[in-house]
């Protein structure tokens, strides 16, 4: 194991998520220290896996350090033992943070560590400085991509019926929400040509692409068996039977050329309307798409953007934290994608420079939602987790973390279902949508 990624939950969570995903694209073996997940003698698991690792990295945001006076205070049992192993001690340093002044005896060595001050703006160079300052560790720099995802799409599995059940949930429910967004962005306009991107159910692109204004719906997906599906059901699909379904490969070198293809092929000039639902989550290299479609837009474009960011995810109260802890699983799910893509959208679409962009929506919460709509958020929030675990534990059955996560969904997910529906409780979601206008 090459690191151990410590944290404080409140206000370092987040961090240690990120650096953990940038980190692991490097091909790096890293430990996170799930701080929620710790009950009875978790402890002594922790002091093994940190005895494995010769780096621990310690993310501390401001005033981290201060329950450190505490002598069963977790983070500090943590860095106590890292010290006494002689482990490399990486502190990163979060904006805000201060070293207090009363530290206990055992940590008060732990400001002469050399540390790293982490930047927002300049992240990558934060990584690369973590990276530098790491023991007996080569690794390429110039591989470090903090965007970096899996070299395809490949997410998704065309014969899971659950999942297949969940994206149409999804869809349904989060259709109230942008219809008056795509309505806003159609006004005024006519024979409108859309761009459907990353499609994974062709019930959602024929449902949700339903408009008097659009005429063409060019639809992109990876698999081959959604475009045969999708194109077979055109002709009995009434008035949503405009819809051409097109495999492509979004990671290639040639996307541009496959894509003017399909607009050729389709019999149209350019394109009106682009939807990007869920779509740069999973993309390595979201703004070469981005410059591709960019490339095909014709005046006056408008796009909307359906992402999720987990900075926007929220349980209160959080009994016994299992909405954390369910939430914790995300970075071990390897066909989740990219979840803090929501907040990078700002950022890759301004490069296409749109007139303006909309952020309509900042996660999606319980509040005043029908308890139809609440089961169907559910739904579409947490079931894919046992799912997807128990999917990679048929596929490595030696997997220690998705049987952990099996385990504790068959013990744990019947409890966390009757807190959702609770009416203490309030959920939000981390959808992000927005909505663009060139």
């Amino acid at each position: 194991m090459d690191i151990f990624i410590s944290y404080r939950r409140e206000g370092g969570y987040a961090m240690a998520r990120l650096v953990y995903e940038c980190l692991r694209n490097t091909g790096l073996s890293i430990f996170l220290d799930l701080e929620e997940l710790r009950s009875g003698q978790f402890n002594e698991k922790l002091y093994q896996e940190i005895d494995k690792c010769k780096n621990f990295l310690l993310i501390l945001p401001p005033n981290s350090l201060n329950r450190c006076k505490e002598e069963n205070d977790w983070l500090r049992l943590e860095i106590e033992y890292a010290i006494k192993q002689k482990k490399n001690i990486i502190p990163v340093m979060m904006v805000g943070f201060e070293f207090p002044d009363d530290l206990p005896p055992s940590l008060q060595i732990l400001p002469f560590f050399n540390g790293v001050k982490s930047s927002h703006e300049y992240f990558d160079a934060t990584i690369k400085k973590i990276v530098s300052m790491l023991r007996d560790i080569k690794l390429d720099e110039s591989k470090i991509n903090i965007n970096e995802r899996h070299d395809d799409v490949r997410y998704y599995y065309d014969e899971d019926e659950q999942e297949k059940h969940r994206l149409r949930t999804e869809d349904a429910l989060l259709a109230s929400y942008e219809k008056p967004i795509v309505e806003k962005l159609l006004e005024g306009k006519s024979n409108v040509v859309c761009l459907d991107v990353n499609v994974l159910s062709t019930t959602g692109s024929f449902a949700r692409l339903s408009y008097p204004e659009i005429t063409n719906v060019i639809a992109l997906t990876y698999n081959e068996d959604i475009a045969i599906r999708g194109n077979s059901k055109k002709d009995t699909a009434g008035d949503n039977g405009n819809i051409d379904f097109f495999q492509v490969q979004f990671e290639a070198d040639d996307f541009d050329t496959q894509l003017e293809k399909c607009l050729e092929i389709a019999g149209v000039d350019g394109i009106d309307l682009v939807c990007l639902s869920m779509a740069i989550m999973d993309l390595k290299k979201p703004f070469k798409v981005l410059q591709a479609i960019q490339n095909c837009l014709n005046d006056d474009a408008v796009m909307i953007v359906r992402d999720v960011d987990d900075g926007a995810v929220f349980a209160y109260p959080d009994k016994n934290g299992l909405f954390a802890k369910f939430q914790s699983f995300y970075i071990h799910n390897i066909y989740s994608g990219y979840r803090y893509t929501g907040r990078q959208v700002y950022s890759y679409v301004r490069k296409m420079e749109p007139r303006e962009i909309v952020l309509e929506h900042y996660g999606i919460n319980t509040s005043n939602m029908s308890r139809k709509d609440k089961k169907a958020l559910f739904e579409s929030w947490f079931s894919f987790i046992p799912n997807d675990f128990s999917r990679m534990l048929r596929e490595n059955p030696e997997s220690k973390i998705a049987k952990e996560v099996v385990e504790f969904c068959e013990k744990h997910y019947d409890d966390l279902n009757e807190q959702f529906f609770s009416r203490d409780v309030l959920f939000s979601a981390g959808y992000i949508i927005y909505s663009v206008k060139f």
